[in-house]
């Protein structure tokens, strides 16, 4: 094999590390950016329920009608948008590498063992995952 081969297969297997890099982050940003959407769809939603529910604590308190039951369920429906709000920002946060401290709620890399804003001993969410995990096979 001349040189020339050497360094165009070289340069062929580099291009193709290059190509490969470049075609998993453009995956990420693409992902990045529907989860990012979805939140902000999910911050909508929750916003809408908090004014349907104002408008109906409204209506009751000036009408007299007792609308209790209807206003739990749409304070439920905010609770499942928080609940789905909170996996979301997970899964960003997965893209993003980072963990978000349970003290301060600065987002930290993670790598980090400390906290950079309070100075809180960070966990992995992966250990807390397999300590819950652990717990549940126990019981």
């Amino acid at each position: 094999m001349s040189k020339f081969e050497e360094l165009f297969d070289e340069f062929k297997d580099k291009a193709k590390t290059v190509y490969g890099t470049a075609s998993k982050m453009t995956g990420e940003a693409v992902e990045m950016g529907k989860v990012r959407y979805q939140i902000k769809q999910t911050q909508w939603e929750i916003e809408k329920t908090y004014a349907k529910i104002g408008g109906m604590v409204y209506e009751s308190k000036k009408g007299g009608e007792n609308m209790d039951d209807i206003i739990a369920l749409a304070i439920a429906e905010v609770d499942a948008y928080n609940e789905k709000l909170e996996e979301l920002e997970k899964r960003l946060r997965s893209y993003k590498r980072v963990d978000k401290c349970p003290s301060c709620g600065k987002e930290n890399d993670v790598d980090f063992s400390f906290c950079s804003r309070c100075g809180t001993v960070l966990e992995r969410e992966e250990a807390q995952q397999s300590e819950e995990a652990g717990a549940g096979e126990e019981e």
